[in-house]
This record gives structure tokens, sequence and C-alpha cells, in this order.
């Protein structure tokens, strides 16, 4: 099996992110929900990924679609398509799974029910707000605020 096709493995959907979740669940692993772009990897994105890991044995990064990037920031957006972000997110050692959020962040959360959710201080305030779905099931928000860089910092640095 060669690199690409262990890190395609990591990103799931349908039935096999359903049974991944309930495998966790059955072994009483804590999981913990990162949901962002992911557009453009940058340091900041990093200490994203692994401020969300230290919160629980499993990270899950939900990956936002194509179409919810492009209607919130413009034709420009997405710099890459969601597969190539997932693809992008799950070479991160610390990512369990990777899961492209079609259905949307609140069904995400659902159908994972983390006990903690995460997403950074640059997310919008819909996405942020979407979040708290998770203290339905006693889960709890987490804020990353650590974060210096946002994609739009990066944008104007080269305007």
């Amino acid at each position: 099996m060669d690199k690409n096709e262990i890190l395609s493995r990591k990103i799931l959907g349908g039935v096999e992110y359903d049974r991944m979740v309930a495998f966790w669940n059955f072994k009483s692993r804590s999981v913990v929900a990162l949901y962002g772009t992911f557009d453009v990897f940058h340091p900041s994105v990093f200490e994203l990924i692994s401020f969300a890991a230290e919160l629980g044995q499993e990270l899950v990064v939900g990956v936002k679609p194509d179409a919810d990037v492009k209607r919130e920031n413009g034709d420009m957006f997405p710099v890459y398509t969601q597969e190539q972000r997932a693809a992008m997110v799950s070479a991160h050692q610390l990512v369990s799974a990777v899961h492209i959020c079609d259905e949307g962040i609140e069904e995400f959360l659902r159908r994972t029910k983390p006990t903690v959710a995460v997403c950074c201080a640059h997310a919008s305030d819909a996405d942020k707000k979407a979040l708290e779905v998770v203290k339905e099931w006693n889960g709890r928000v987490e804020i990353f605020t650590g974060s210096t860089t946002s994609i739009n910092d990066i944008i104007s640095k080269y305007k």
C-alpha cells in the first residue's frame, strides 16, 4: 500500500464514517470534532490541529464543502477543492479521520456526537453558533484563539 492510499483511507464518508465513530464509542474513546475550511495550510492550521488533538483521544476533522466556501467567500474560493483539502488534512498524523461535511456542520456533529467541538476564532459566527449543537449531549465547545494568521492575512500580503 502506498502513502497516498494510506492517507486516503483516513477520508471517510457514509457508512464507513458511521462505523468508525461507532467503533470509537464502543471502545470508550473520547472524540473531538474540528470543523473548518482548511484551504491554505499555514502555521496556525497546524497549531489548531494540535490544540484540538490535545482535547481527546480521536480527532475527526470536518472539511467545509466547496459550495459553502464559495457562497461565504466568493468565486475566488476555495483555492483547493474539498477533496484536496481533505487530503491535506489527512496527512497530519494527529488526525484520526477526515469527513467532507456535505450534510452541513450540525448534521456532521450530530453523526459524530463528539465530547468536544472545535473551530478557530477566525471561523464565521454562523459556524461558531452551529457548534453549540454539541450541548444537546453534554458536549462542550472550544474556540481556538491561539491563531496568529488567517487566510485573509495571507491574501492581504499578496495584494
